[in-house]
């Protein structure tokens, strides 16, 4: 069964020190701190600030982060109407809290999310074996989809992830790739009960928009204006990509198929692409243990080598006065590239 993660709406790396540059934009650094999975520092953006500085969004980020992560009082429940829902969900997120604020070790963490969760479950008369492990989260997805639930449990490093919801749409697509055609299941969902631990980290300000699992495509429904190239070309060729290359090149990485599914989606962009070649530049990292900041590195660099011939300039705007054909030219020149690389690479 495949189940990946793959469609991040943000991700970013910031250091532990903030420089009074960065401090500028609270909410930016908050959410690069929050997506790395460590929150532990993060009181210090908010500490010694002149509120009449800070955005409203920001002061009221500052409250919010006071009450969940530091007074420690705000619901954790999601209010499914079920209680053994309920429950699950705010053992996730307790659990979420405890590894990011680093009150516990990812690996303290771990421990105290399965104990909890068989816990629960034996609460309602569902006993489980605590070796494996997987046995725990079988059982929590059995008795969900028996309450009328559909879910994801899945490893989004550094934190197990839970995404819970209730309704469903499917929709086909045909749609055109630089390589062919896939024809695909969107499944849109809707009354969403937990959208993960990124999410929840940034308290809405990021989080998964959508994932590839057992050959259809997820789509969180109120994330897209589905007439939108953000749509079309962002979430639909994007994830299609990904569907292709886990037939066509089984076995590629997480960076690899992020990087393939990128330069499709600035193969085809038009209004969006010079905004999609800003975002990747803000949100790259060169460590490939970062699949989707490591893919925005790549992408970004190749394909200003590409055009250029000359290396990518850290310190300028590097996107300025190059034009989307030029983008949509490297982009396409270089995912064949890597096509043919990868074909070569399976005889």
């Amino acid at each position: 069964m495949i189940k990946r993660i793959l469609n991040l709406t943000l991700l970013f790396l910031l250091s532990s020190a903030v420089s009074a540059e960065d401090r500028k934009d609270v909410t930016q650094q908050f959410i690069k701190l929050a997506l790395q999975g460590d929150l532990s520092v993060a009181h210090s953006l908010f500490s010694g600030q002149d509120t009449q500085h800070l955005s409203s969004g920001s002061i009221e980020l500052s409250r919010q982060f006071q009450s969940r992560f530091v007074d420690q009082v705000a619901d954790a429940s999601p209010g499914t109407g079920d209680v053994l829902a309920d429950s699950l969900v705010t053992a996730y997120r307790t659990y979420w809290k405890l590894g990011l604020t680093g009150e516990l070790s990812g690996q303290q963490a771990g421990i105290f999310l399965e104990k909890a969760l068989a816990e629960i479950l034996a609460s309602h008369d569902i006993p489980v074996e605590p070796q494996p492990s997987s046995d725990i989260y079988q059982k929590m997805g059995l008795a969900l989809t028996q309450r009328g639930f559909h879910f994801l449990e899945a490893d989004a490093p550094p934190f197990r992830d839970l995404f819970l919801w209730k309704t469903e749409e499917v929709r086909r697509y045909s749609v055109r790739l630089t390589d062919g055609s896939e024809n695909v299941d969107v499944v849109f969902l809707s009354d969403l009960f937990s959208l993960g631990w990124k999410e929840y980290a940034t308290f809405g300000l990021a989080f998964t928009t959508g994932w590839v699992t057992d050959g259809r495509l997820y789509c969180i429904d109120w994330a897209y204006d589905r007439q939108s190239e953000k749509f079309e070309v962002s979430y639909l060729k994007h994830e299609s990509r990904h569907l292709a290359d886990f037939r066509d090149f089984p076995g590629l990485s997480s960076a690899d198929l992020e990087y393939r599914a990128k330069l499709t989606e600035l193969a085809f962009a038009s209004t969006t692409a010079l905004r999609l070649m800003e975002d990747f530049s803000r949100k790259s990292i060169p460590n490939p243990q970062a699949p989707h900041a490591y893919a925005n590195y790549r992408v970004t660099r190749d394909i200003y080598r590409q055009i250029m011939n000359e290396p990518f300039p850290e310190s300028t705007q590097p996107w300025a006065g190059i034009s989307t054909a030029k983008i949509t030219r490297a982009s396409r020149s270089l995912l064949e590239a890597d096509s043919s690389r990868l074909r070569a690479l399976s005889r």
